[in-house]
């Protein structure tokens, strides 16, 4: 019987609990796609501080994702990344045909921001100063 009992309270449990999960799970996956693109800029700069060749992060808004690219006597792909499908990015502001360019102390071109967003219309901001500061919000 207090088997019966325990298994019945975990079965309730669970019932509650999976679709308040599947409502938050879109919402990680834009914190953990906020990251990875704040990760993938910085990295992008560190590698054109060490280096000293041009590196820039080229934003796809047709196919929702992004490519880091190096910029030399020709330009290589070093990363391609494809967001999650519950991830899209919804708006580039002040990034001349949607680049980050980071020039040799870790500057950008221009500054800007851009906006991602998910299937629950929650958005994460990423800032990017002229200094070369990259900021999450």
């Amino acid at each position: 019987m207090d088997l019966l009992v325990g298994i019945g309270i975990i079965a309730l449990l669970s019932t509650i609990a999976i679709p308040y999960f599947r409502k938050y799970q879109p919402n990680l996956k834009l914190s953990a796609t906020a990251r990875d693109l704040t990760t993938d800029l910085r990295y992008a700069q560190q590698l054109t501080i060490t280096e000293q060749k041009v590196y820039r992060i080229v934003f796809d808004l047709i196919n929702d994702g992004y490519q880091i690219q190096k910029i030399d006597t020709a330009t290589t792909t070093v990363k391609t990344v494809t967001l999650d499908p519950e991830v899209s990015i919804k708006q580039i502001n002040d990034l001349t045909d949607n680049k980050v360019i980071f020039n040799y102390y870790g500057g950008v071109s221009q500054a800007g921001t851009v906006i991602l967003t998910n299937t629950n219309n929650i958005e994460a901001t990423i800032n990017i100063k002229p200094s070369g500061y990259i900021q999450l919000q």
